[in-house]
C-alpha cells in the first residue's frame, strides 16, 4: 500500500455528501484540481484494503467546485458512511493515481451526529483497527490553513 504525501482535505459529511455527491470544500479545491488536467476524470480511492473508482467533475450550478459523483454512492453505501462522519482524504506517494481516504466515525454518545471540535488531521488520534495505515507526516507550519470552519 503506498504511504500517504498529504492532506488535500478533509470535511465533516453533510446529507448532500452522504445521499448524492461529494462536494470538495472550497478551501481545498486547489490542492485537488491541480492533479488533472481536465476534468471530469476518474480517479481511485483506496480505503480498508478496496479501491473505489468515482468520478470527479466540476459541479455546474453555483459557484465551479470539484465533486465526487459516479461511484460515490457506492463507496458511501458499502462503507455505512453517514451525515457527521468525517473524510480526510490523502494524495499516495506517487501523487496522482490514488487518494487514500480516512473516516472518523462521532463517537458513540453523541446524540447529534456530528464529531466534536478537533484540531488539523495532523493531530488527530484514533486507534488503530484494520483501515490504518502507518506513516509518518510532518505538521505543516500554518495548521490553521487547513481547518474547515462552517
Amino acid at each position: 500500500m503506498a504511504a500517504h504525501s498529504g492532506i488535500i482535505f478533509f470535511k465533516e459529511l453533510t446529507d448532500t455528501d452522504v445521499k448524492k455527491r461529494l462536494v470538495v470544500p472550497k478551501e481545498y479545491q486547489d490542492f485537488f484540481l491541480p492533479s488533472y488536467g481536465r476534468l471530469p476524470a476518474k480517479i481511485k480511492l483506496m480505503y480498508d484494503g478496496k479501491i473505489w473508482e468515482v468520478k470527479c467533475t466540476v459541479r455546474t450550478k453555483g459557484f465551479l467546485r470539484p465533486v465526487l459523483t459516479v461511484g460515490w454512492k457506492m463507496f458511501v453505501v458499502a462503507n455505512e458512511l453517514k451525515v457527521g462522519d468525517r473524510i480526510t482524504m490523502y494524495k499516495d506517494e506517487d501523487g496522482f493515481s490514488h487518494y487514500m481516504v480516512e473516516v472518523e466515525k462521532p463517537p458513540a454518545g453523541n446524540q447529534h451526529g456530528t464529531l466534536p471540535n478537533s484540531p488539523a488531521p495532523s493531530f488527530i488520534h484514533h486507534e488503530p483497527d484494520e483501515t490504518t495505515v502507518e506513516y509518518r507526516r510532518e505538521v505543516p507550519k500554518n495548521t490553521t490553513s487547513l481547518i474547515l470552519h462552517r
